[in-house]
């Protein structure tokens, strides 16, 4: 069985935008079909949208959809766990408390743009990953950084448009 410590992506791209801006991308959840090429379409569960221009809360929820070829679409409810306006976003498919998979996105200034690291994380043991077979756990972990790659280089297409 593989420890699931040592499942993580972390990808950074640069990006010719203030980090306001570009955190602004990304914490408008319902821009994500934009970026990623699984996650298709996001919404803000009731309740949880935050004001126009205004980050999200620790604490709020969304829902995203996600499509793959050979799988049906399935939708998946996130926790919104950091929140620094500026300088990191991050959630938690399935919530803090349940579950598995962590998404972080960090914004460093670097002269006039802004450093973008995504990283993803399996966040506890889960027999769901952690007991896939070695082919399949490379197919994840491959499907993994090729999204994060293609989420980045949308995201800069997008922010520098």
């Amino acid at each position: 069985m593989v420890d699931y410590s040592e499942l993580h992506v972390t990808r950074t791209t640069t990006v010719a935008a203030p980090p306001e801006t570009v955190f602004g991308i990304i914490a408008d959840v319902t821009r994500i079909g934009e970026l990623s090429p699984i996650c298709k379409a996001a919404w803000w569960d009731e309740g949880a949208e935050p004001d126009q221009g205004s980050a999200p809360s620790e604490g709020s929820w969304f829902t995203g959809r996600n499509e793959m070829p050979g799988r049906d679409p399935w939708e998946r409810r996130c926790e919104i766990v950091l929140v620094e306006p500026g300088r990191a976003l991050g959630w938690v498919a399935g919530g803090r408390d349940e579950g598995v998979a962590e998404w972080t996105y960090r914004f460093r200034p670097v002269g006039d743009g802004t450093e973008v690291e995504e990283a993803w994380r399996i966040i506890r043991d889960d027999e769901r990953i952690t007991g896939l077979g070695d082919d399949a756990l490379k197919g994840l972990m491959t499907m993994t950084e090729t999204g994060i790659e293609t989420t980045l280089s949308n995201l800069k297409k997008v922010a520098e448009s």
